[in-house]
């Protein structure tokens, strides 16, 4: 009777084996330089951002490796303010800089990003406030130059800055 049992047990051992290479996660090695196109979540303005800040941002289309997204339209991720600079007096304008940082994987995992980043600058009235200022007083010398924005859905490029391995 044991040697009966044998052939059992083998096909029992094979569909085990079988069952956990079905459950076992699947890993997707995301390549360096792979692009996630984001979107900014919130009105960013020069009058409020201050340099070093970080701001939100969200995945805009899945980013797909064989078939797989391994970063899902909607997910989270972040961008660094770079510059900001108020507007000023004598109608210079503002201006604002961000760069995104990092990214939320579908494993939970925050893949780091690199990109030359986004500029914003508002409108430069110098010349106008100089030459009114000449002809008309020199009250319009404290005209002021307006903020720089940048709109919530505002859409960037970004790569993906090391390779990463996704479960």
């Amino acid at each position: 009777m044991k040697a009966s049992f044998r052939p059992l047990l083998a096909s029992g051992t094979l569909l085990l084996s079988l069952i956990s290479q079905a459950h076992a996660p699947a890993r997707t090695v995301l390549k360096a330089g792979t692009l996630v196109v984001l979107e900014t979540t919130t009105l960013l303005s020069s009058r409020d951002a201050q340099t070093g800040q970080t701001v939100g941002l969200r995945v805009k289309y899945d980013v797909m490796v064989s078939g797989r997204a391994v970063i899902k339209a909607g997910a989270s991720g972040s961008a660094q303010v770079t510059s900001a600079e108020q507007r000023k007096g004598m109608g210079k304008e503002g201006s604002l800089a961000i760069k995104p940082t990092v990214v939320q994987a579908v494993d939970g995992q925050m893949v780091p990003l690199t990109g030359s980043g986004n500029t914003s600058a508002g409108n430069d009235t110098k010349g106008a406030a100089i030459g009114l200022a000449v002809v008309v007083s020199p009250l319009f010398l404290l005209k002021k130059g307006k903020d720089a924005t940048i709109p919530a859905g505002y859409e960037m490029q970004a790569s993906v800055a090391s390779e990463t391995t996704i479960e």
